[in-house]
């Protein structure tokens, strides 16, 4: 890969509380520690926590020492994170919305534009549900992984996320991660359980790309506002999370498809 290509991942998951915003972080520090310049950025429009999580939100102060750590862009905020990575946050308070509209989707996707020679990996924690906003932010992206756990509502609301996404935007590849298990092949049965659901629908291709087991570690981290890998780099989250991370630093860029996608002149002129 060189600088020049764009590989964009949302994660994803119907569900609260599967785990995105914890792989999302975790798969950006991976990736940048293997050479990538990556962007993370935190798509819930409603209720953003990737900053929170990465004790981001302890120094705003425009006008501190270091300032050139934290740049205004668009509506947000775009600051050095760890291991490299570049973090966008929303500015200010999160904001009750009258009404949920796909514009405010499309605005965020087109102001990221310029950030294009500066990157080669775009990671977008995306929310849970099926608001028309996160659908459209999901579907931008070339690669989509969903998150679930070991519930049954997740499962089920995995299903309908995949469906819409394959029925109104025609998404028809999917990586699927499923997060918290007690083992190893009980993260891979509820592969098994989702892909048997979707066995009439032939044109949807699902990718298992591994587990990532219940760990203790997960919530020492996210009670200290670290990332897990630099909390505890060897513990058994961590090592899952660096396995799926190789199977994405692997994986050949999904080119344009010609929707709604982020980067889509940059990449376009890619290809020609």
């Amino acid at each position: 890969m060189n600088s020049s290509t764009k590989q964009v991942i949302a994660v994803a998951g119907c569900k609260g509380g599967v785990g995105k915003t914890l792989i999302s972080v975790n798969l950006a520090l991976a990736l940048a520690k293997k050479g990538r310049k990556v962007v993370l950025v935190d798509g819930n429009l409603d209720v953003p926590d990737v900053g929170v999580t990465l004790g981001l939100e302890k120094d705003l102060d425009m006008n501190a020492p270091e300032t050139s750590r934290i740049e205004a862009y668009g509506h947000g905020l775009l600051r050095q994170g760890p291991s490299g990575v570049n973090v966008l946050t929303p500015g200010g308070k999160p904001i009750w919305r009258e009404s949920i509209n796909v514009s405010h989707a499309v605005e965020m996707i087109d102001s990221l534009e310029p950030l294009a020679p500066s990157l080669d990996t775009l990671i977008l924690d995306t929310s849970p549900g099926l608001a028309p906003d996160n659908i459209t932010l999901i579907q931008a992206a070339g690669e989509i992984l969903i998150v679930v756990n070991q519930e049954v509502v997740s499962l089920l609301d995995a299903l309908r996320l995949i469906r819409v996404l394959y029925r109104i935007y025609g998404v028809q590849k999917f990586g699927i991660i499923v997060n918290a298990v007690s083992n190893r092949r009980s993260g891979a049965q509820q592969f098994e359980k989702l892909q048997a659901q979707l066995k009439d629908e032939v044109e949807i291709v699902l990718r298992f790309l591994g587990t990532i087991p219940f760990d203790k570690t997960v919530a020492e981290s996210l009670k200290e506002q670290k990332a897990l890998l630099e909390h505890n780099p060897d513990c058994r989250a961590s090592k899952a999370i660096l396995r799926i991370a190789h199977q994405l630093h692997s994986m050949p860029v999904t080119p344009p498809r010609g929707r709604i996608e982020f980067f889509l002149p940059t990449r376009i002129k890619e290809r020609v």
